[in-house]
């Protein structure tokens, strides 16, 4: 089993230097597109091409991070089919790492594109949001036949010790230890969670005579970030 965050990133590392292909998938705001981040500086220092794509819901969505993750081949003036061809045999010459965020969607094209790039030529994750049991169902209808990971969630330790700092760095209203507990519980291990829910604590709607109502917060934080509201991801939370 994998525990914490920094071990569970040096698995990916691992697998994906290897030439894996991995889902990774967990529900928004569990820090995924965090991890990616942390992925592509770190391939990137290693000196291994890697690109990283915001959204994936087609083929040329997948052929813009190749493109990326080998700037040197030229892609102008050429077919979209010819380019991934140029890009597969620069990938096969020196093999390097797609990073798939937000992927909404793997159509006959985009599977079969990913099918051969395995064996060593690039290695792929696929990061897709998943909230409940029928989301995961709609990823094994895809049939990637790659292995899946759920995203391992933040410790209530991590989350306080994030709050904390978010309330401390801007400025924000005291919070009762009673009331922080309850905030930490919602969030139910998600760093972004807890980063939108501070975001929205100095709104006076959520105060009334000095006291905070944690439950209208912790509502509107959850529909915030199942309607793709969350406008930062935690950055610094360690396995600590």
């Amino acid at each position: 089993m994998v525990h914490g965050i920094r071990q569970f990133q040096s698995t990916l590392i691992a697998r994906l230097q290897r030439g894996e292909h991995l889902v990774l998938y967990g529900p928004r705001g569990s820090g995924k597109t965090t991890l990616l981040a942390r992925l592509h500086a770190h391939f990137d220092r290693a000196g291994i091409p890697c690109a990283l794509a915001s959204v994936t819901a087609c083929l040329d969505d997948i052929t813009r991070t190749f493109e990326h993750a080998y700037p040197e081949v030229d892609t102008s003036a050429i077919t979209r089919r010819r380019a991934r061809s140029r890009l597969r045999l620069a990938a096969d010459r020196r093999a390097g790492v797609l990073l798939l965020d937000h992927t909404t969607r793997v159509s006959t094209a985009m599977l079969g594109f990913l099918r051969r790039l395995r064996g060593g030529i690039a290695s792929a994750l696929l990061v897709v949001d998943v909230e409940v049991e029928r989301d995961l169902e709609r990823v094994r209808g895809w049939h990637l036949g790659s292995f899946r990971l759920r995203m391992v969630p933040a410790t209530p330790r991590q989350l306080h010790k994030l709050f904390r700092s978010h309330c401390a760095e801007h400025g924000m209203p005291h919070v009762a230890p009673g009331e922080e507990r309850q905030i930490v519980r919602a969030a139910r291990g998600r760093p972004g969670w807890i980063v939108e829910c501070t975001r929205r604590i100095p709104r006076a709607r959520y105060w009334r005579g000095g006291t905070l109502h944690v439950s209208t917060l912790c509502v509107d934080t959850e529909i915030a970030l199942r309607q793709g509201e969350l406008k930062l991801l935690a950055s610094d939370v360690d396995s600590g």
